[in-house]
């Protein structure tokens, strides 16, 4: 089960409508970012979590070997729907050069705010939301960290450790059956209807896909927490340290650090803007932290931007 991006997917599958992908990750860089891969069973992907497993061991010369075994569960995950109805009244349609180039007009800005919403879903409701419900079923004493923030105007560093089989994104392979990634059929045939109680005619269509998240594993997710830089209340250099570590983070481009963008440039100031030096002839000031021990930054406006409520470790 090979892991790509959506717009890969995308692009490869939704031969008639490419720019689809284009408008749902225009203003979504971590929705464009995040691996794919393909469910099992259409609607639904049942994926294998490892329980336990024994190790190998040396042995003397001639020695029986040891019994060893691994012990797995199956979990269900669930793809949700994605999906929406769009109407134009039929002189609208007219004045506008007809219900096609309306429609084809229109899905564009609708595609994008789906995709800036999205992001935003898989980053709090999957990502952030699994390490703290592993966190407090006690299945990890780690991979969560509070910078302090009491209030509720905070900010959050999601670390995800995107793995094959074990974190990322999943998508009905059927859903791009019929050459796009959106599957669009027009409503009553393509013929007038009436799209309101009011009685007006018109056309309208319908699009949707199935898209959903998996993850298994005790040390692909974590998060620090509570960061309030109005407050002064941030991450401390071994909190990050310790938060890639937790997650066991590699260079490979497989882990990233997740934050609004708002809030990498108070990390900027607190851990580089003092080690700036310029000289006479400099006219240009390098402020950029891009990453951290080789690990990315991954920024979104689509992140709350100081409105995380305070979230309990207790």
């Amino acid at each position: 089960m090979a892991l790509d991006t959506l717009r890969t997917i995308a692009l490869d599958k939704s031969k008639k409508q490419p720019k689809q992908i284009d408008h749902l990750t225009e203003e979504a860089p971590i929705l464009d970012t995040i691996p794919f891969s393909a469910a099992t069973h259409d609607m639904w992907h049942m994926a294998e979590k490892l329980v336990s497993a024994d190790a190998m061991s040396f042995v003397s010369m001639d020695a029986p070997l040891p019994s060893v075994a691994s012990d797995t569960a199956l979990i269900k995950f669930d793809l949700a729907k994605m999906g929406g109805m769009m109407e134009v009244a039929e002189d609208k349609a007219r004045q506008y050069g007809g219900k096609e180039k309306y429609f084809a007009d229109k899905t564009g800005p609708v595609l994008k705010v789906t995709g800036m919403n999205t992001e935003r879903v898989i980053a709090y409701n999957n990502l952030r939301q699994y390490a703290l419900d592993q966190f407090l079923a006690g299945k990890t004493t780690k991979t969560m960290y509070s910078a302090a923030g009491s209030g509720n105007a905070n900010y959050s560093i999601i670390a995800v450790r995107f793995e094959e089989g074990v974190c990322s994104g999943l998508y009905n392979p059927k859903g791009f059956g019929n050459g796009v990634m959106f599957d669009t059929e027009a409503l009553n045939g393509g013929a007038l209807y009436k799209i309101n109680a009011a009685g007006v005619v018109g056309y309208g269509v319908r699009m949707k896909t199935d898209l959903g998240f998996m993850i298994t594993g005790v040390r692909n997710v974590g998060a620090i927490v509570n960061i309030d830089p109005a407050n002064a209340k941030l991450p401390t250099a071994m909190q990050i340290d310790d938060l890639l570590a937790d997650i066991r983070a590699t260079d490979s481009g497989r882990t990233v650090l997740m934050m609004h963008t708002r809030l990498k440039g108070a990390l900027c100031r607190a851990f580089k803007d003092d080690r700036v030096q310029m000289r006479p002839a400099d006219k240009v000031i390098d402020r950029a932290l891009e990453s951290w021990g080789g690990v990315p930054f991954l920024t979104s406006y689509n992140l709350y931007d100081g409105t995380e409520a305070n979230v309990a470790l207790a």
